[in-house]
C-alpha cells in the first residue's frame, strides 16, 4: 500500500523522470542508487515494508516484488536505452540496428557526404548525436544508430566505404530493439 512508503529508492535519472508522482506522495525520502535493479534488489532483501523501489517492471518478478504502481513518469514518451557490452564482438541473430561512431573532418560537407551515402545505399537513419571531442575545441565526434540488418550488402558496403569518408570509425554494436 503506497500510503505507508516512507522512503523511495531508485537511479537519479529514474527519479527525475517521476518527480510529479513522488511529490504526489507526500513526504517521502528519496535515495539515489547505482541503477533501478539495485533499488529493487535492496527493497527486495530489506526486512522493512515502508520503503519502495522505482524499476523497471521485470524487477518484480525477479526479486519478489509486487508492482504498486505503474506508468508514473512525468511524461509519457520516457525511456532509457539498455545496452548488453562485450569484450569479443558477438552478433545475434535478427539484429537489424547498429550503432557507430565517427569522426569526421571539421570541413564545410564532411557530415554531408556520410549522410549521403546512407541515403545512396538506403540505409535508414534512425539517431544522430553529436558530442564534442575531448581537447579538440569545436570538434565534434558523431554517433549514429541505423536500422539495417548487419548483414545486409548495403551496410557492408556502408562499412567498406566509411574508411574514406571519416577521421575515425568504430563499429559500437548490433541489436536487435525491443520495446
Amino acid at each position: 500500500d503506497l500510503a505507508h512508503i516512507k522512503e523511495i529508492y531508485s537511479h537519479e535519472h529514474a527519479l527525475a523522470q517521476c518527480t510529479n508522482y513522488i511529490n504526489s506522495l507526500g513526504n517521502v525520502k528519496v535515495n539515489v542508487v547505482e541503477n533501478t535493479a539495485i533499488a529493487a534488489k535492496l527493497v527486495a532483501d530489506s526486512d522493512r515494508t515502508d520503503i519502495a523501489a522505482i524499476s523497471s517492471r521485470s524487477c518484480a518478478p525477479l526479486y519478489g516484488l509486487d508492482c504498486l504502481a505503474s506508468s508514473i513518469q512525468d511524461k509519457g514518451n520516457n525511456y532509457t536505452r539498455f545496452i548488453c557490452i562485450s569484450k569479443n564482438l558477438e552478433i545475434y541473430p535478427g539484429a537489424d540496428r547498429t550503432s557507430l561512431m565517427m569522426i569526421i573532418s571539421h570541413k564545410p560537407g564532411s557530415l554531408y557526404r556520410v549522410l549521403a551515402r546512407f541515403y545512396a545505399l538506403g540505409i535508414n537513419l534512425v539517431k544522430l548525436e553529436s558530442r564534442p571531442i575531448p581537447d579538440r575545441d569545436f570538434e565534434f565526434m558523431f554517433y549514429f544508430d541505423l536500422d539495417t540488418p548487419v548483414y545486409s550488402k548495403e551496410f557492408i558496403q556502408l562499412i567498406c566505404e566509411l574508411d574514406g569518408l571519416c577521421e575515425e570509425f568504430r563499429y559500437l554494436g548490433s541489436y536487435s530493439e525491443m520495446i
